[in-house]
């Protein structure tokens, strides 16, 4: 029931706060070209070559394997600092943008938006920012210590066993690192949430107490963000069905093909704001009550 209403919460949210879901489409768009120039500029200096023709027709990722054999060294350079700095600057600014989006869907109505927006997420960033990389951290070493047991007992498991023994072991234990590290995500994202609701500032604490709150309510947490991913995945579904059927051949058919991607880039973005206020709702209904301190009355003398 509190899943139920803490995924109708998150829905209204996305009709509620257009203005969120623009600014981190902005963002991310951002994000994108940031990627996307120095991987086009590449693609230039192999304009050239004749196989680099056969792409004007249709996209082709064989193929553009292929061109990367024209300049391996540089290709490898290109695609490990893009990797790299891709990773640094979405986690810093995804830690920027929540604090602001959680500010607005904790405190609805506030206006100007902009102001508090950005009041928001300069306040909470430096709280956020020691969370990331402590559950960063934690994380890291537990996926880690388990890989390294896993990895033992596949080992051992897969002497003298059949050949599709060791691809099941090797496929569990790839799904165990995607369950803890969502967990880990999902305790990240209640002690943000904690962290804007109360005013927290110890954030140990308020990261051990989100990681009890998911593991208590584990069905909830992980259903609400499965929902979400689904919805963001049916929408690439759909784009990539669309891709496929649509031919590239003319200048007009490729802006329509990007304009329709940029459509399902602002459903994710709507998509991520409703994630916020759903886990947001769910964390309200679900949180322990802390009783509250029964007021002590003055004894009065007594009268003689």
């Amino acid at each position: 029931m509190c899943s139920a209403q803490a995924l109708k919460k998150g829905l209204n949210d996305i009709a509620a706060n257009k203005s969120a879901v623009l600014l981190l489409w902005l963002t991310n768009l951002a994000l994108a070209l940031v990627v996307a120039l120095p991987f086009f500029s590449w693609l230039g200096r192999l304009s050239h070559t004749t196989a680099a023709e056969a792409t004007l027709n249709s996209f082709s990722l064989p193929l553009l394997f292929d061109l990367a054999r024209y300049d391996f060294s540089s290709v490898f350079r290109l695609l490990g600092t893009l990797v790299f700095w891709l990773v640094v600057c979405a986690s810093v600014v995804s830690t920027f943008m929540s604090g602001g989006v959680l500010s607005v869907l904790a405190n609805p109505g506030q206006q100007p938006f902009l102001e508090h927006f950005f009041a928001g997420a300069g306040r909470y960033f430096p709280r956020f920012f020691r969370l990331l990389l402590g559950a960063g951290l934690c994380g890291g070493v537990l996926v880690l210590a388990l890989n390294a047991g896993l990895g033992i007992l596949i080992a051992h498991l897969s002497q003298d066993a059949s050949e599709l023994t060791p691809l099941l072991l090797l496929l569990g234990q790839g799904a165990v690192n995607v369950l803890v590290g969502t967990g880990f995500l999902l305790a990240l994202h209640y002690a943000r949430i904690e962290t804007v609701i109360d005013g927290s500032v110890g954030m140990t604490r308020v990261f051990l107490r989100s990681l009890v709150f998911v593991f208590r309510n584990i069905l909830a947490v992980f259903a609400l963000i499965a929902v979400f991913a689904a919805l963001t995945g049916g929408v690439y579904l759909v784009y990539a069905i669309v891709q496929g059927a649509l031919p590239t051949t003319t200048w007009l058919l490729i802006l329509l093909l990007m304009a329709i991607q940029q459509v399902a880039a602002l459903a994710r973005s709507a998509f991520q704001v409703g994630l916020y206020g759903a886990e947001l709702k769910l964390f309200l209904l679900r949180r322990p009550r802390v009783p509250e301190p029964i007021p002590i009355l003055p004894v009065e003398a007594p009268v003689d």
